[in-house]
């Protein structure tokens, strides 16, 4: 028994280093993985062991992400001075219509007053005008009652007088 002991463990032995020496892909060339591996780290002497190289690629990592978000921030900023030049662009031409629609109403205005100071001038002068011809009629009325009225007198002292003068001779 100590025979068939010795035998299945040097054969076991045999197995498996036989395994390990010579692997089913016909590859191996003494490393582990060949996948994913970096040459970069060979050349530069600065990440020659595992750790080194770990902190290196989680730099790297975090540069790119600082360089994404800065230039994010950067193209955020880039549009909101846009959109607020574009605000202010438009709010100073819509205060420039403004002050255009403003200027253009008080100069409507202005021409309303001169026109309605006009016509008030006009009327006015009409007014005084009839004003002043109702008055030469007044006048003129007044004076002819007045003469009239004289005559009048002046009629029967006239007969009077001339009654008088025939009653004399």
């Amino acid at each position: 028994m100590a025979g068939k002991l010795i035998f299945v463990s040097i054969a076991t032995s045999l197995l498996a280093v036989g395994c390990v020496a010579f692997p089913d892909d016909g590859y191996y060339d003494g490393r582990y993985d060949q996948r994913g591996y970096d040459y970069r780290y060979d050349r530069d002497p600065r990440y020659n062991n595992r750790y080194e190289r770990q902190r290196w690629e989680e730099q790297q990592r975090r540069l790119q992400l600082e360089r994404r978000r800065t230039e994010l921030e950067r193209q955020r900023l880039e549009q909101q001075r846009r959109q607020l030049n574009n605000q202010r662009r438009k709010q100073a031409e819509l205060d420039r219509k403004r002050q255009l629609e403003r200027q253009r109403l008080e100069q409507q205005r202005k021409q309303q007053l001169n026109r309605q100071t006009q016509l008030n001038r006009a009327e006015a002068e009409r007014k005084k005008r009839a004003q002043q011809q109702a008055d030469a009629r007044r006048r003129a009325t007044a004076e002819q009652q007045r003469r009239k009225a004289d005559q009048n007198r002046k009629q029967p002292n006239k007969r009077w007088e001339e009654q008088r003068r025939k009653n004399d001779k």
